[in-house]
């Protein structure tokens, strides 16, 4: 049961980050040569998931030409929407993960009972 639940709370904590690095991105989307990150998510061997952002380096931003979507910071709000909408979604799901575990956890507590 507790491999259920940690595993559920590293996708919380990986969705956080992503959401976070996220508005970051936004936040800056006016500053000039601010570069945007994302977050790399890497499977734990034990079981769950642990996150890491990284700067996001894309050498074809100048050809980019729709400077309404892409800052002078190179944040593509497009790509930071959909960002948002993923990580919000695998937020939902890992909460959906644990609201399961605590529903079986407490059907296994009234089996026991006498």
């Amino acid at each position: 049961m507790s491999s259920i639940l940690s595993i559920a709370q590293s996708g919380l904590q990986v969705a956080s980050l992503q959401l976070a690095v996220s508005a970051n991105d936004v936040a800056n989307v006016g500053t000039d040569g601010f570069a945007p990150s994302h977050v790399e998510a890497q499977e734990v061997r034990s079981g769950g998931v642990t996150g890491s952002a990284v700067k996001q380096n894309d050498p074809q931003f100048e050809a980019r030409l729709d400077r309404a979507l892409v800052g002078a910071s190179r944040t593509d709000l497009v790509q930071e929407t959909v960002s948002q909408s993923v990580a919000a979604a695998s937020f939902g799901a890992n909460l959906a993960t644990l609201q399961t575990a605590d529903e079986l956890f407490g059907t296994l507590l009234e089996l026991r009972k006498p």
